[in-house]
């Protein structure tokens, strides 16, 4: 009689006892639209059973299953918060620091005396064009160079380390310049006091290397300038350079720094 009762007992006690919470109860109480919050509340370590095979919490994933409450599962004991950890803030890049306006003041360069190139650019077979390409050798800004003579539309450079010699061809359909107005755009009379910029703009600079966050001023000394027939004013927002006859590249700014352009870091 007594073992009767304690049967009875346990047969009314079963409906009350915790329901064990498997991967199939998570998929419908989401599907329920349970929040995710509220799923984790009911995810107890004492009736989670859940299948954590990668096939299942592939399954899960697929259902819509948040990564927050498929962590909870994996870890039922553990502590999870449904919001994500907050990532740590990145150090923001060194272009888009504070910049000193460093460009030496333009001069009207004549033939027989020595110069420093105002910006970066490419020659390829002792030419450079003014369309400005980047195709060939580099010649880094602050090059010393002499001024051989300037006749028509070319201009004849001789690099003072090497003695090398670059002819400057002025496409004056393209800059919308004569060449007069080009060479004071290219040489100066004092070399660009780089070390006033962080060393990594600098060396950028040097090396002919856009990064976003450079200003209008670190552009041009690092790219030289965009074709004026495309780009009628560095004034403007938006340039567009050539990097052959075939392959351009339109850069935009934003508050007067570079924000957008095909492959610059």
């Amino acid at each position: 009689m007594r073992s009767c009762r304690l049967l009875i007992l346990l047969a009314l006690a079963l409906p009350f006892a915790a329901h064990a919470l498997t991967n199939d109860d998570v998929v419908k109480m989401h599907q329920a639209g349970l929040s995710d919050d509220t799923i984790l509340v009911a995810i107890k370590p004492d009736t989670a059973h859940f299948d954590t095979s990668p096939d299942a919490l592939i399954a899960l994933k697929s259902a819509g299953i948040s990564e927050a409450v498929i962590r909870k599962m994996l870890s039922p004991d553990g502590e999870t918060s449904s919001a994500p950890a907050a990532a740590a803030p990145s150090k923001p890049s060194v272009f888009f620091d504070p910049m000193p306006t460093i460009a030496p003041p333009f001069v009207n360069p004549v033939a027989g005396q020595t110069y420093y190139t105002r910006f970066t650019f490419h020659e390829e077979d002792g030419e450079y064009n003014t369309t400005n390409y980047t195709r060939g050798g580099l010649v880094p800004i602050n090059t010393a160079v002499t001024l051989i003579d300037m006749s028509g539309d070319e201009m004849r450079l001789k690099l003072n380390d090497s003695g090398r010699r670059i002819s400057v061809k002025n496409k004056e359909k393209y800059t919308k310049k004569s060449l007069p107005e080009f060479a004071r755009l290219m040489l100066a009379a004092e070399s660009t006091p780089l070390d006033k910029l962080p060393p990594e703009v600098a060396k950028a600079v040097r090396e002919g290397e856009l990064h976003k966050g450079m200003t209008k001023e670190l552009v041009l000394m690092t790219r030289g300038y965009p074709p004026a027939h495309e780009t009628p004013s560095t004034d403007g927002d938006r340039w567009v350079y050539w990097s052959s006859r075939f392959i351009k590249m339109t850069i935009l700014f934003t508050d007067g720094r570079l924000t957008e352009g095909r492959g610059i870091p």
